[in-house]
């Protein structure tokens, strides 16, 4: 379940040429450099440094089973890194506006409504890249 839902999320950015634009992308680009831009995971494969950014980590986090079992009321989060914060919290407001209170789907995967739940600046530790998190809940049926 929670790699159709990363899978969808990512689906979701990529399907987009404004956020593709943001991570210097665009929808029709070779798979190569889309994983050089985004992870599904919490910890970057590549080192981030400032010419490797921007980039975008999305991951699960702990959810539970609503009170009706085949529902499951998950959790993730969204780390956008750029080399200002403006140029990550860009790409966060955009994402904001794909996922915010809509529902996910893509040809596997259906959710219901997705509510940012939590959004900050973090700092990174790396010279020249800042980063912007954005905690989202959504509730999806278990037979996805």
């Amino acid at each position: 379940m929670s790699l159709q839902l990363i899978n969808a999320i990512q689906d979701t950015h990529k399907n987009d040429p404004t956020f593709m634009t943001l991570v210097s992308l665009n929808p029709q680009s070779p798979p190569e450099d889309i994983v050089k831009r985004f992870t599904k995971g919490m910890e970057a494969d590549i080192t981030l440094s400032s010419s490797t950014v921007p980039h975008i980590c999305e991951y699960i986090m702990p959810g539970r089973f609503s009170r009706n079992p085949l529902v499951f009321e998950g959790k993730f989060c969204l780390d956008f890194y750029g080399k200002t914060s403006y140029e990550a919290k860009l790409m966060f407001e955009r994402s904001f506006e794909l996922l915010h209170d809509k529902p996910i789907h893509t040809s596997d995967f259906r959710s219901y409504l997705c509510v940012l739940a939590y959004d900050v600046d973090f700092a990174t530790g790396i010279r020249d890249v800042k980063g912007y998190k954005a905690i989202y809940d959504v509730d999806y049926l278990r037979m996805n």
